[in-house]
């Protein structure tokens, strides 16, 4: 789908932005962007297995369904976001990130990438 990897490429373009990675509950890559030090195979793998206890914590709190989770970590952001099908998308970031930058560039293009993916 070149459409939604032009997407995952605009994301590339905020600062400190590493990866961006659309990923099944399974762990299967169904597109990824980032540069040649980041492994989207190791982020979809953590990131769907993520999303999937974020999931559980939902339904035992009667929360209801993840919509998007933005984690901070020593050395990196993580912003995980559902989409149709099953689907997630996770941006990583450095920890120079500008955590609202990246917040709202997700924003931004997850709509668009939802669309191409109905």
């Amino acid at each position: 789908m070149k459409e939604i990897h032009g997407l995952l490429n605009h994301l590339l373009t905020v600062n400190e932005v590493l990866a961006a990675v659309v990923v099944g509950e399974d762990g299967l890559i169904l597109d990824s962007v980032g540069s040649k030090d980041t492994d989207a195979e190791i982020i979809g793998a953590i990131c769907s297995n993520g999303y999937l206890a974020l999931k559980g914590i939902g339904q035992e709190l009667n929360y209801g369904v993840v919509v998007q989770s933005v984690t901070r970590f020593r050395s990196g952001v993580i912003v995980l976001s559902r989409l149709p099908s099953q689907l997630t998308m996770a941006v990583v970031a450095s920890e120079r990130a500008n955590l609202a930058e990246v917040w709202d560039a997700t924003g931004q293009i997850l709509s668009k990438v939802a669309h191409f993916l109905k």
